[in-house]
């Protein structure tokens, strides 16, 4: 079966709406003084670009004299205190957050409970998608790019947060057109980013975490594309036309044999995921590839200090990207499927996998939109695997696994 999750990855709107229930809830610690505490500080530098409205399908009633809001997109019932009630009365009546402030301080609340309570709400509003963002964006903070036949869209607030974005990709041009298959705008808020989606799903993250962020978007975008049948966990490579798969569970060395295999002449196609048309053919994603701490050393051998920002994934996880400037856009077909056994000693070694087995590991790496393989998905799997040998590398340091590869690839093995 299918998994219907790619590993860990969860929908940007989902994400959105899982935060942890204290945050609404705290409303209800407050005084009534306190409540009008909320907004101060968030928007000293947004608050002339961004205004913050309630969502079209969230619904304020009033029940027994009590304050709720129902979410169309959640389908929940949350209660509020007069606090919350009242700054939720204010956005709906087109408030910046900062009048909603000043309205609040004349209640007597300090301006330090007033900035720290209404980060808070707008917090979990944001995350329950009660709250909607509008703002202008620059036109000069933008850019596009190509992957998996479809094309992104980029923009944002200051050039800091655009040269976070474009490091996520090997190539890139300097607009962002309309037509855009899959658009995204970032925005500061506070000390927080604030991104929308091409849907007007907002969502939020910290600077460190958010390119991490955008790509984990972007790639389910791609994966849940009907323009591929299903997709498989697997980096991509190309020699001479013919493509190389490496499978392996996250921490197998796909990033990191990337790098290497690139570094000896191979064409880079992406070092994650693997999209498949209806008939077999394969397409990479090619974003910069992404390096975890262990890789560093290489990558400092190799490039030197080039690429050394770092970023922080949703899994505290820190890792630094390395664009690839001729990453290989192109569909491909497979002639290598390289199933990685990372083992703490020993040489490295290939061995043969029959082509019912290769089809069962490659099936529990793959993911379909609703997570059943198709008739269609499973021929297009046979040709792959018909067209192409499947070998298991077994292997422990990375520059041995390389030499192997290079010589299979070169027709030595």
């Amino acid at each position: 079966m299918l998994r219907r999750g790619w590993f860990g990855l969860t929908s940007w709107a989902a994400e959105a709406a899982t935060i942890a229930s204290q945050a609404l809830s705290s409303l209800r610690r407050y005084s009534e003084a306190d409540v009008f505490t909320l907004v101060g500080a968030v928007l000293e530098r947004s608050s002339a670009e961004m205004v913050l409205r309630p969502a079209s399908d969230a619904v304020f009633a009033l029940l027994d004299g009590r304050s709720v809001l129902f979410s169309g997109a959640g389908q929940k019932i949350f209660e509020l205190d007069r606090i919350g009630a009242f700054i939720w009365c204010k956005l709906a009546q087109g408030a910046s957050l900062e009048d909603a402030c000043k309205g609040l301080g004349t209640l007597g609340v300090d301006e330090h409970t007033a900035r720290q309570f209404t980060r808070q709400v707008v917090d979990a509003w944001i995350d329950r998608a009660l709250l909607e963002v509008d703002w202008q964006m620059r036109t000069d903070c933008a850019f596009s790019a190509v992957l998996g036949r479809h094309r992104i869209g980029v923009r944002a607030a200051n050039r800091d947060l655009l040269g976070r974005l474009r490091s996520l990709f090997c190539v890139s041009d300097q607009s962002a057109g309309g037509d855009d298959d899959i658009a995204i705008e970032a925005m500061m808020l506070d000390e927080q980013v604030i991104l929308r989606g091409e849907d007007s799903s907002i969502s939020r993250c910290q600077v460190e975490a958010l390119a991490p962020t955008i790509k984990a978007h972007i790639t389910e975008r791609l994966i849940r594309s009907d323009r591929w049948t299903f997709s498989l966990h697997a980096a991509s490579l190309v020699k001479d036309g013919m493509g190389l798969l490496l499978c392996g569970q996250p921490g197998a060395g796909k990033s990191t044999l990337s790098l290497q295999l690139v570094d000896a002449g191979l064409r880079y196609a992406g070092d994650d995921v693997a999209l498949v048309g209806a008939d077999g053919a394969i397409c990479g994603i090619p974003f910069a590839l992404t390096l975890k701490e262990g890789s560093w050393d290489l990558l400092s051998r190799l490039h030197g200090g080039r690429y050394d920002a770092t970023h922080c994934r949703s899994d505290g996880v820190l890792v630094r990207y390395v664009p690839i400037a001729d990453a290989y856009r192109q569909s491909f077909s497979a002639s290598w499927i390289i199933f990685l056994n990372r083992v703490a000693s020993g040489p490295a070694e290939l061995t043969a996998i029959d082509r019912l087995d290769s089809m069962k590991r490659l099936i529990d790496n793959a993911f379909a939109a609703d997570g059943r393989l198709s008739q269609a998905g499973f021929f297009a799997l046979k040709r792959i695997i018909a067209g192409a040998r499947s070998l298991q590398l077994t292997y422990c340091e990375a520059a041995e696994a390389r030499r192997v590869l290079m010589d299979l690839c070169n027709g030595k093995a």
